[in-house]
C-alpha cells in the first residue's frame, strides 16, 4: 500500500509486493539457498534484477554490511504482518487515517511512506482510529505540524486512552469507525457518523460542546 492508496476511513490498494522475509524472523531475508530451492519462480524473477536491488541505498547502508541476501526489505518486523494497523501518510496536507487488514486473503504491507500502528484485535485498531481520525485529533496534528512530516511522533502529542473492551464508549468508538469504513468503500457519505465520533471524542477527552465547535470551526478555517 502507498501513501497514494489511504484516504481518511478506507484505502485503495493496487500494488502487489514480493516479500522474501523470513517468517521467524522477520527483520532478516530468506537465506539465498533456502529461497532458492522452495521458490525457485521468484527467485529467478528478482533475479533478474539483482543489480538494482542491491544498490538501493537502504540495502547497502544496512542490508548488505550484515550479509543480507539481495533480495532482502529494511524496516521489516512483526508489526508489518500485523492483522490489523492504523495506517496515514507521512506526507499530506490533510492527516487522514484508516485501519486496512488483508485483501484477498494476502497481508496488506504499508510502503515506507505510511506510518503504521499495529494490531491483533480489529476493535483496538478501530477505536484508535476513530480518535486519529477525529475533528478534534485532526485539529492537533494540523496545528503543530507541517505537511511533510506527519510521522508517528503524533502518538506522543495525542493521548489515546488504552481500549477497555468494557468501556461502552470505547465499543460505540470502534462500531462507528467500522461504519465509516463500509461507508466509504461503498461511496456513502459519512458526516453523521462523524458527528458521532467527534461528540464521543470529545466526552472522553474532557471538552464540551462549545470547545467541540470552536476546534471544528478552526479545523475548517485551516483547509
Amino acid at each position: 500500500m502507498r501513501g497514494r492508496d489511504v484516504k481518511r476511513w478506507g484505502s485503495d490498494q493496487k500494488a502487489h509486493i514480493i516479500v522474501p522475509q523470513d517468517p521467524k524472523q522477520p527483520s532478516k531475508g530468506i537465506a539465498q539457498t533456502v529461497f532458492q530451492s522452495r521458490f525457485p519462480k521468484a527467485f529467478d524473477y528478482l533475479s533478474k534484477f539483482k543489480q538494482q536491488l542491491e544498490t538501493r541505498s537502504g540495502y547497502k547502508k544496512y542490508l548488505k554490511p550484515i550479509g543480507e541476501p539481495f533480495s532482502s526489505l529494511y524496516n521489516i518486523g512483526p508489526y508489518t504482518f500485523a492483522p490489523y494497523k492504523v495506517v496515514w501518510k507521512e506526507q499530506s496536507s490533510e492527516f487522514e487515517c484508516a485501519v486496512v487488514s488483508s485483501l484477498d486473503g494476502k497481508v496488506v504491507i504499508p510502503d515506507h511512506k505510511l506510518m503504521l500502528v499495529p494490531f491483533q484485535q480489529q476493535d483496538k485498531a478501530h477505536y484508535v482510529c476513530a480518535l486519529l481520525g477525529s475533528s478534534i485529533a485532526r485539529f492537533v496534528v494540523q496545528a503543530y505540524t507541517i505537511s511533510t512530516q506527519q510521522s508517528t511522533h503524533i502518538l506522543e502529542n495525542i493521548k489515546v486512552p488504552k481500549f477497555n473492551p468494557k468501556d461502552d464508549t470505547h465499543k460505540e468508538l470502534a462500531r462507528l469507525t467500522k461504519q465509516c469504513h463500509e461507508r466509504v468503500a461503498a461511496g456513502i457519505s459519512v458526516v453523521d457518523l462523524e458527528e458521532q465520533i467527534d461528540e464521543l471524542a470529545a466526552k472522553m477527552w474532557g471538552l464540551s460542546k462549545e470547545e467541540l465547535k470552536d476546534i471544528k470551526d478552526s479545523l475548517e478555517e485551516m483547509k
